[in-house]
């Protein structure tokens, strides 16, 4: 089953970084390793590569959301089909 979710960003170059850092690779995997903390309205996430990116969504609720799909995708349990933004909104699309 295949389902979309909406995540509103603080603005469209977060939006477009939630994007670009959900991306599908090669492998069908994504580059992310893990989060590293929640704090408020932004949420930082560890690449591969152990490097830390920051970024900011529109308020705390968006950013708990993101961080239980992120914990749910890094733990096997669903995986990320498609990432894509529109203005201030990045849409995750997952398959579980």
């Amino acid at each position: 089953m295949e389902t979309t979710e909406k995540f509103e960003c603080d603005d469209i170059y977060e939006a477009e970084k939630l994007s670009s850092l959900t991306a599908v690779q090669e492998d069908n995997s994504t580059y992310i390793h893990n989060i590293a903390d929640v704090i408020e309205n932004e949420i930082i996430i560890i690449l591969k590569d152990k490097s830390c990116h920051s970024i900011l969504m529109k308020d705390s609720s968006n950013a708990m959301k993101l961080k239980e799909l992120l914990s749910q995708i890094l733990q096997g349990k669903k995986t990320i089909s498609k990432s894509s933004f529109d203005h201030y909104v990045t849409k995750i699309t997952i398959t579980q």
